[in-house]
């Protein structure tokens, strides 16, 4: 009978400090796992878990929605369509390559920047992919063949230089300056989501304003931003496993799992908050209080809410697309393929150089290098935690 084992998990002082993720204290995998072990651990419950099927299981939902979408739209022939394309590409490439990421950044320290490289970049392209859309679908009226609209994709197309560039330099200073790292990584994504957004902040400020129609695609735009709002607290704010360390480990989960003992709290180092890289826990046998974790942390709920205004969007986008169609093409000229497919190849090609500069800047960032301390055995696992 065929018999798998299933890789074991660790807590937070087990590992390097690299891998340390704020206000997470268990459920670590591996620092130096192999890809099949990478593989199998998305099939037990690890703190990075539903970080993987969160964004896994929507890939193929959105697939299905392109091959849908490709049996009643020409693609091919129909140029009015090539912004939807694009569109539609990169919201397929983005949670792939997030969960790719996720799955195997527990590789070694250098394949876990170079996971997330990819993840940044796959992010700073589906901007472009708003862009396109946006530009093509979504401008206001009064917009229409103005300044803004006429360099709105190629603007969007540098600023997906800067974002994937500036989330890539974030990881450098992660372990000296964590706070700086943030910052930098959060405005990063913040930057182009502004840009990209700005004909719906127009056209739903002038639909509060005045007796415009409200229509199904203002209603998901008012979703979608709604969504992508709580995205971005979640993914500054770290609620709320920062009040609670450990509790928000897991989801669904009583107890954790490889025999995890009841732990206790070790003073922190000076200046640290609870739930930051400095702060640790230590085990115990008595008098302290036991983790359960029983909810979801911020990622996990990150990625539900980037999933669900991912889709309100798409559902607004087709609506324009399909309704002003029309009014559209009697004033604007067909999409070319420079415009469209040139822009995106460019803006491909340009991200994978930054993100390939960077790699090769691995050996200066700090921890890339880092050895794994010492881990328990299979045999005194339970014991030796």
């Amino acid at each position: 009978m065929l018999t798998i084992k299933l890789p074991q998990i660790f807590r937070v002082h087990q590992v390097p400090q690299i891998f340390w993720e704020d206000g997470i204290m268990s459920g670590y995998r591996h620092p130096k796992s192999s890809a099949l072990d990478c593989v199998l651990s998305s099939f037990q419950m690890t703190n990075e878990t539903v970080n993987i099927w969160t964004h896994f299981l929507p890939t193929w939902y959105f697939v299905w929605r392109f091959l849908v979408l490709s049996s009643s739209l020409d693609f091919c022939q129909e140029p009015y369509h090539w912004p939807l394309l694009i569109y539609l590409l990169l919201v397929c490439l983005y949670p792939f390559a997030s969960s790719c990421a996720h799955t195997f950044s527990s590789m070694s320290a250098r394949a876990r920047h170079i996971c997330y490289f990819c993840d940044y970049g796959a992010l700073s392209l589906y901007s472009l992919g708003c862009a396109f859309a946006y530009g093509a679908y979504a401008m206001p009226d009064h917009w229409v063949s103005g300044v803004l609209h006429r360099y709105f994709v190629p603007a969007a197309a540098f600023n997906s230089f800067v974002c994937t560039g500036l989330s890539c330099y974030s990881r450098f200073p992660e372990l000296e300056r964590p706070r700086l790292s943030k910052v930098l990584r959060t405005a990063a994504f913040v930057y182009p989501f502004l840009y990209d957004n700005i004909p719906l902040f127009y056209r739903l400020f002038f639909c509060f304003w005045s007796n415009c129609a409200w229509n199904e695609a203002v209603a998901g735009y008012c979703y979608h931003l709604l969504f992508a709002l709580l995205t971005g607290f979640l993914f500054a704010s770290h609620l709320p496993e920062r009040l609670a360390p450990g509790r928000f480990d897991y989801i669904g989960e009583q107890q954790p799992p490889q025999c995890l003992p009841v732990l206790r709290l070790q003073p922190p180092v000076p200046g640290a908050t609870p739930g930051s890289r400095s702060w640790a826990r230590s085990p115990s046998t008595q008098g302290d209080i036991g983790l359960s974790p029983w909810a979801g942390h911020s990622h996990q709920l990150f990625h539900i809410c980037a999933v669900l205004g991912t889709h309100f969007q798409l559902e607004a986008i087709l609506w324009d697309a399909c309704s002003r169609r029309a009014w559209l093409r009697g004033r604007l000229p067909a999409p070319g393929l420079p415009g469209t497919f040139g822009t995106a190849g460019l803006a491909l090609l340009g991200n994978a150089a930054i993100i390939g500069a960077f790699t090769a800047a691995l050996p200066w960032a700090p921890g890339s290098s880092v050895s794994p301390p010492s881990v328990p055995t299979e045999a005194g696992r339970c014991r030796d935690l």
